[in-house]
């Protein structure tokens, strides 16, 4: 009598799909950086914390949303989609940690005091992204 395995192994995503998300992470990550170099000053400055605040509190359900829509486009589930929310927001992740060793380099019109905030606004979509990818359906 063989012994028959009861775990289902999750969907797994092509290759060509997790480049396909990689490149979509790479452009969201590099869009985002633009538009940052753009309006940083405005958006991340230190003296205006309701700004700041205001951000912060927008991007969850951004991210959330913009997350939620390619996993739909796609057409991830379940197992692919935790791993398309991690190809998603790997990119960004290694680009960023570059950028924000360079900021004053990178964004040059942001106050160099505004650099722990805009990591901390990294962070929290990043980590928007990836929840959106372990929790959702």
């Amino acid at each position: 009598m063989a012994l028959e395995s009861s775990s289902v192994t999750p969907p797994r995503l092509t290759f060509s799909e997790s480049r396909f998300l990689v490149g979509v992470g790479l452009a969201v990550a590099l869009v985002a950086g633009l538009v940052f170099r753009i309006v940083g000053q405005l958006v991340l400055d230190p003296s205006q914390p309701v700004v700041v605040a205001a951000v912060f509190v927008v991007t969850v359900p951004i991210m959330w949303l913009l997350a939620l829509a390619i996993f739909r486009w796609r057409g991830h589930t379940g197992g692919a989609r935790r791993e398309a929310a991690a190809l998603l927001a790997i990119p960004g992740m290694l680009i960023d940690s570059v950028s924000m060793v360079l900021f004053s380099v990178v964004y040059p019109n942001m106050e160099p005091t505004a650099g722990t905030l805009f990591g901390g606004l990294l962070l929290l979509a990043y980590a928007t992204v990836l929840v959106a990818g372990f929790v959702s359906r």
